[in-house]
């Protein structure tokens, strides 16, 4: 169903309120107020599930179907339900011919009954009275009827309303009619009526005790009506004091209430905060001046919207604005947002806006509240911050990677001076060293376990070109295959569990030096796919993450394992041995060049005698040709630690 214009809302609003027993009648002027009472009446009915019976005459019938059809009601589905019934004045008054008052009243009795049982709440029945002008009944007799129906509509679920057009019917016709109706319609007005005359006494207009009672009831009626006027005149001069003080406290309030905004909007000004609020359905916008001030406009001529607001944000920022404000909107949530606004001058600011939803008593949003705050001060002060923010973390990353470096470098400059020997197979390996160190070729040392590997390194970085940046070394056979990955390359935050933070690599702590790569024999193969990378195209990547970074760094790698042998077995990648070994080194082992073990003997009997407080002048013969026919499996490192035990053991000045 459509919603009636305007002009019925009232009407209907007032017909809505009758209950299913009521008896009124509908006093007109003209056509349009007859076609006004009888759409409503039906509409309500309609509406309530109640059947409706419309009884006038083809031409009534034909204006009452127009007017209902123009309000949008299906005319003949009401017919086809049942819920609308046409009806001449021979179908509902006359019993074969001729009228019958008891039998008209039985007829309604019995239709309320039928529709009851149809399934409707109740019967609505409506009837243009013209035709009882025609003289087929008495008026005086109609006018019993009248008085009888209001009786026996009390008594079911009946609704009756008769029409009565005042053009033409005589007044004291009109008087009767008005007597005999509990309820008058007249215009928009639906009133109860005090001049009705209940069934029990209309039809004994001739006793004058009862008129005498009734007028004396009317005359008490006037006295309790005037006193309560008097009781509201009293009370409207209360009010009108009342009112008066009330106009006095709003002035008060209203100055208090401008001194409060003026505060505010100094304190909006001087915080660089605006306040706004937007009607989510009529799209109205409020701004206060900070705000105005805020996006380069001028209260008095601009009006602002929200298309207004639109354009002033950057167009980089704009997309992420509109999605979070129509998402917030549509969940009815709080937003946050910090984006850039453009000026008329093409300058730019940062603002920081929050939107707060209001809602009604049914959930249903209303409107957003909210602040917008010019953050370009503190933008800037944080871009100028977290500038000089990067630039200590970039000196503390590299002091980090120097002070790493320089204590290696500390750690162990002793083993720079332990190269000790005049071997001719030590001094080609020398003088190899001498003739690689000065070039930034990638360097694959070989060697027995405890030959010295890194202590060869450690010489070609001294020797280079790098020698003033670090020297990082890394053992892969110490690193679980797990994090070797992380260890060489780094990681980013979150990049596997317990990444707590960003890591940098060891390719990245020797950016610009050496890093040394022991053991790489026992490199795994994904491992070895990223090294390749980088001896290729000098970049690798955190892991986690997915940028590439440049890689400056000179790879020295050593292995006591077979490679040739590691490749054939598929565990070592061939084209990886042919990156690391552009220049290989072979350092024979100890075993091999006895003749120096004399000048091994004697320096580290004097390091080790110095740092024990010792005072050994020389080596037994004896104990010298012992290491001499020893094969030192161990190499270096098993002569070194044997004569640290001897030097221990000895308490006199010859070691033996």
């Amino acid at each position: 169903m459509m919603n009636p214009p305007p002009h019925f809302t009232p009407l209907i609003a007032a017909l809505e309120q009758l209950g299913p027993h009521d008896h009124l009648c509908s006093i007109y002027e003209n056509q349009q107020e007859h076609l006004a009472v009888a759409i409503s009446f039906i509409q309500v009915g309609l509406s309530r599930g109640e059947k409706c019976v419309c009884i006038a005459d083809d031409e009534k019938l034909r204006d009452i179907r127009e007017a209902l059809q123009a309000q949008g009601i299906d005319v003949d589905c009401a017919i086809a339900s049942k819920s609308l019934v046409w009806a001449t004045k021979e179908q509902a008054y006359l019993k074969r011919g001729s009228l019958e008052l008891d039998w008209i009243v039985s007829f309604w009795k019995e239709a309320t009954e039928l529709a009851i049982s149809e399934g409707f709440s109740a019967l609505r029945a409506i009837d243009e009275r013209e035709w009882v002008l025609e003289g087929a009944l008495g008026f005086e007799h109609w006018m019993k009827y009248e008085s009888r129906l209001t009786h026996s509509l009390s008594q079911s679920k009946c609704l009756a309303l008769c029409q009565y057009n005042r053009r033409l019917f005589p007044p004291e016709l009109i008087l009767e009619v008005i007597r005999t109706h509990p309820i008058v319609v007249c215009g928009n007005t639906v009133c109860r009526n005090f001049y009705h005359v209940p069934p029990d006494e209309f039809p004994d207009n001739d006793n004058p005790a009862r008129d005498v009672d009734r007028l004396l009831n009317n005359i008490r009626e006037q006295e309790r009506v005037e006193s309560a006027l008097r009781e509201k005149q009293e009370e409207l001069r209360r009010t009108r004091e009342i009112l008066v003080d009330d106009i006095s406290q709003r002035k008060r309030a209203e100055e208090e209430l401008r001194r409060s905004e003026m505060y505010l909007a100094e304190g909006q000004r001087l915080s660089h905060t605006g306040s706004w609020a937007r009607n989510v359905s009529s799209e109205e916008v409020f701004w206060s001046q900070e705000t105005f001030r805020i996006f380069g406009l001028d209260s008095e001529k601009a009006k602002p919207s929200y298309r207004t607001f639109l354009e002033r944000i950057h167009p980089d920022d704009r997309p992420l604005v509109q999605q979070t404000v129509d998402t917030a909107s549509h969940e009815k949530k709080v937003w946050e947002l910090d984006y850039r606004i453009v000026l008329p001058d093409l300058s730019t600011k940062h603002v920081h806006a929050v939107g707060h939803p209001v809602v009604n008593e049914y959930g249903d949003l209303i409107e957003y509240l909210g602040t917008v705050m010019d953050v370009t001060d503190q933008q800037q002060g944080r871009a100028a911050l977290e500038k000089a923010f990067d630039e200590i973390k970039t000196l503390k990353d590299q002091l980090h990677r120097e002070n790493l470096v320089l204590r290696e470098q500390i750690d162990q400059l002793w083993m720079f001076e332990e190269i000790v020997g005049s071997s001719p197979a030590l001094q080609g390996v020398l003088s190899r060293l001498a003739r690689v160190a000065p070039a930034d070729s990638t360097v694959l040392i070989m060697g027995d376990t405890g030959t010295g590997k890194e202590l060869v390194a450690r010489a070609i970085h001294k020797r280079s070109q790098r020698s003033a940046r670090a020297f990082v070394s890394v053992n892969c056979a110490a690193v679980p295959p797990s994090l070797i990955a992380s260890e060489l390359f780094g990681h980013e935050k979150g990049a596997f569990t317990g990444a707590q933070q960003r890591r940098l690599g060891r390719f990245e702590l020797a950016e610009g030096g050496t890093i040394f790569l022991d053991e790489i024999g026992d490199l795994p193969v994904a491992a070895q796919i990223a090294l390749l990378r980088v001896l290729q195209e000098r970049e690798f990547e955190r892991v986690g993450g997915s940028h590439p970074i440049s890689a400056d760094v000179r790879v020295i790698a050593a292995t006591n394992r077979n490679l040739h042998a590691a490749i054939a077995a598929g565990t070592f990648r061939l084209d990886l041995f042919y990156r690391l070994s552009v220049f290989p080194i072979e350092l024979p082992p100890l075993r091999e060049r006895k003749e120096d073990i004399p000048m091994l003997l004697e320096y580290f009997t004097k390091r080790y005698a110095s740092r024990l407080g010792k005072n050994i002048k020389h080596v037994d013969k004896r104990t010298l040709e012992l290491f001499q026919s020893y094969d030192w499996p161990g190499n270096v490192r098993e002569l070194q630690n044997v004569i640290e035990r001897s030097v221990i053991l000895c308490d006199g000045e010859v070691l033996a």
